[in-house]
């Protein structure tokens, strides 16, 4: 039976029939390569769910603040904690070693690679999972006893699948998201490693991601609080980590991603908006249909992210065909998002183009009658009102009422009121335009 089918009858089912379903439910979620693949220990040959030995790996450096919380969390998770130190000058060893989890410690010089740091773990630890775990994150009080049941049943109905589980990491108070696709449970033997000194994932031997399953299990992350990132200096690492990685590797695109990801702050000029824009666009050229995950996995991703720059420099060319890739592989929220801009952005240019060509011409009543000259100020006014120049509304009206006319224009201007009027419990979402 495939392991999709296996995930499918377990989360079908109305009520736990075995010890083993709950737990199984966890797993929600697969990559397409391990939904094929075959649960070779299913149905399992005994109602016991052994439990497999977990050992958490944290990378360390002057996280005496948080590291022993982020150990004290996950006590009923795992078997021991591994720390990788890279010359902590602070408290952390101490706290490591009074924790009330058996902890191991190795100390290893930061060479400005996270990838090598996280692969460390695979020198020390041999049997059952390896947990990568941030200092900075918590185990969930309700995900508590969740990672090891799930790594038990893994075990249990995919014994010998080299894969890789993705838990939930959320950002504390939501400041940046959660994030569901970041494999962190390896198994020990693995054959998979990390690649890249920064926004590092496990890969096979070829450089493709692993197979994957995304499990109900939540860690908070608590590392994007303002005080913390000027604290710890993230930005500046993180910037000397991203331009590393295009020294050592300046084919590959996913690095010129990330530099123009970083660089898509609200004051970006138009014209540094167009040369990032180009940069980005002429590495993609360096990502050929066969490139490996590890070259071609923020491929998708950088076709929103031109469309983004696009925006700051009002490339509507440039977006349509943008959107039309990120439509062709099922991205249509973001398709649809950028096309709409760019087409409500034309139509409110040429609505406004029309405003100043009644309004030039309302100005000059001429021979005309009243009837017509306040046809005409009532259409300017509507004109005015649907591009936003709400100020100059009210004074077609005036001029169109005058002329026996705009009827129409007073009935949407009422309308108008009538909504914000609705609105004005919460005054965070009034325009902050006057409307007449």
């Amino acid at each position: 039976m495939r392991f999709a089918e296996v995930l499918v009858a377990s989360h079908s089912r109305d009520t736990t029939t075995t010890p083993w379903d709950e737990d199984l439910r966890l797993v929600y979620d697969v990559s397409p390569r391990l939904a094929d693949v075959p649960a070779t220990g299913f149905p399992p040959s005994s109602s016991a769910v052994p439990s497999p030995r977990i050992t958490a790996v944290i990378l360390t450096c002057d996280e005496e603040e948080r590291v022993g919380r982020c150990i004290d969390a996950m006590a009923a998770d795992v078997d021991e904690v591994l720390v990788i130190d890279s010359g902590s000058r602070d408290g952390t060893l101490q706290v490591v070693r009074e924790s009330s989890v058996p902890t191991r410690i190795v100390e290893s010089p930061w060479q400005n690679d996270f990838a090598r740091q996280r692969n460390l773990a695979f020198d020390h630890v041999t049997d059952g999972w390896v947990v990568m775990v941030d200092a900075d994150e918590e185990l969930a009080p309700a995900s508590v006893g969740a990672l090891r049941r799930c790594l038990a049943v893994l075990d249990l109905v995919l014994p010998d699948v080299d894969l890789a589980v993705c838990p939930e990491i959320a950002d504390v108070d939501d400041q940046g998201g959660i994030y569901s696709d970041l494999p962190r449970a390896l198994r020990a033997r693995t054959s998979l490693r990390y690649k890249g000194r920064i926004h590092e994932r496990p890969y096979d031997l070829e450089g493709n991601c692993p197979l994957t399953a995304r499990a109900s299990v939540r860690f908070t992350h608590y590392g994007y609080q303002p005080e913390v990132i000027e604290a710890k200096k993230k930005l500046q690492r993180h910037n000397n980590l991203l331009e590393l990685c295009r020294e050592d590797e300046p084919h590959n695109p996913k690095w010129t991603y990330y530099h123009a990801r970083e660089q898509l702050v609200e004051d970006l000029t138009p014209a540094h908006a167009r040369e990032l824009f180009d940069l980005l666009s002429e590495s993609l050229t360096h990502c050929p249909p066969d490139a490996s995950d590890y070259v071609a996995e923020r491929l998708q991703d950088s076709w929103a992210l031109l469309c983004e720059l696009a925006l700051r420099f009002g490339g509507a060319n440039e977006i349509s065909h943008c959107a039309g890739l990120l439509r062709s592989v099922d991205r249509h929220v973001e398709a649809t998002y950028f096309e709409t801009v760019v087409a409500a952005s034309q139509t409110l240019s040429r609505l406004s183009q029309l405003a100043d060509s009644a309004a030039a011409a309302s100005a000059k009543d001429g021979r005309s009658t009243p009837r017509d000259a306040g046809r005409l100020h009532e259409l300017y006014g509507l004109l005015a009102l649907a591009s936003g120049r709400y100020d100059e509304a009210r004074t077609a009206l005036d001029q169109a009422q005058a002329r026996g006319a705009g009827t129409r224009l007073s009935a949407e201007i009422a309308s108008l009121r009538t909504m914000l009027s609705h609105l004005d419990a919460d005054p965070t979402q009034v325009p902050t335009k006057q409307v007449p």
